[in-house]
């Protein structure tokens, strides 16, 4: 049966701990300032840099904590939002320390297809997804990220690949060419770990799976929004879309549906299922012997 969210008396629950969570924001912070720093900052890591990825990968740990008690309130998950928090951070702090160099100015001039709706690349971009969500564009990295999110869960693989398929070809719609981005993946990740989330998070019936279809739908359109903002400082999107995105339709979700729904101790979708199977058999079964003991007594 689903055990009931309770809120931690203090500090971070031992449960978040035991699942990882707390290592979560730091493991991203540590892959994705190394992954993402050349392509922005335009130089090689250097000695500084580490010690900046260190500093934020401990202190996404206190911006959990505090985070998680705000959110606990609500039953929400803080995602990856102490990720964000600190890596921009971090991001902005080297930049104001001086660690930007410009980059060359190369003068090439390409020539781009106005309409890959239906290129192969905007194809592998979906794939491609898989791995941007550590920063890193690499067939081989999103293709072992997929492994591993099937070994976990068939039914999360095929709902999280779905999404970053959606958010990628809605890219083509609310974005311009070049679409060099979309193919690398970039367009998608935020899709893929939306339907994740509601799958993950929400019990997978055929409602809350189209929910999180049109989540990530709903994640390209804050991504879009969000672009031009970060692009003027020079910064990249991260997970914002994903987490705004996600604790919205989160919170629709159980604001419209039933209680039962919302996972409080996740594990995987496949097993939410099961369990909530069980549990309404357990109900029909009650509400059976309920009404046949007053007929019953009156006999």
């Amino acid at each position: 049966m689903l055990n009931i969210i309770q809120n931690p008396v203090m500090g971070i629950p031992n449960s978040i701990i035991e699942a990882g969570l707390t290592n979560f924001n730091a493991v991203l912070v540590g892959t994705v300032i190394p992954a993402l720093y050349p392509v922005f900052f335009h130089q090689p890591l250097s000695l500084p840099v580490w010690g900046y990825m260190i500093v934020s990968s401990v202190f996404s740990v206190c911006v959990l904590g505090g985070l998680g008690r705000i959110l606990d309130a609500h039953t929400l998950p803080a995602f990856t939002l102490p990720f964000n928090l600190v890596t921009f951070m971090a991001f902005v702090s080297m930049r104001e320390a001086g660690y930007e160099i410009e980059p060359l100015n190369v003068n090439q001039t390409h020539e781009y297809p106005v309409d890959p709706t239906w290129n192969q690349q905007v194809w592998l971009g979906t794939l491609l997804s898989a791995g941007q969500v550590w920063g890193v564009e690499s067939v081989w990295c999103s293709t072992l990220v997929m492994v591993a999110v099937f070994i976990s869960s068939p039914l999360l693989t095929l709902l999280t690949y779905t999404g970053a398929t959606v958010a990628t070809f809605t890219a083509l719609v609310v974005s311009s060419a070049p679409y060099t981005l979309v193919e690398a993946g970039v367009w998608g990740y935020n899709g893929f770990l939306s339907a994740g989330a509601i799958t993950f998070f929400m019990v997978p019936t055929p409602r809350t799976l189209l929910l999180a279809v049109i989540n990530a739908f709903f994640t390209t359109f804050i991504h879009s929004s969000l672009s031009p903002i970060f692009a003027s400082v020079q910064l990249p999107v991260l997970t914002i879309p994903f987490c705004l995105s996600s604790l919205i339709f989160l919170s629709l979700a159980m604001s419209v549906g039933p209680a039962s729904l919302r996972v409080s101790s996740p594990s995987f979708p496949e097993r939410h299922l099961v369990l909530y199977a069980q549990k309404l058999s357990n109900e029909k079964k009650t509400q059976e012997i309920a009404t046949t003991v007053p007929e019953i007594s009156r006999l």
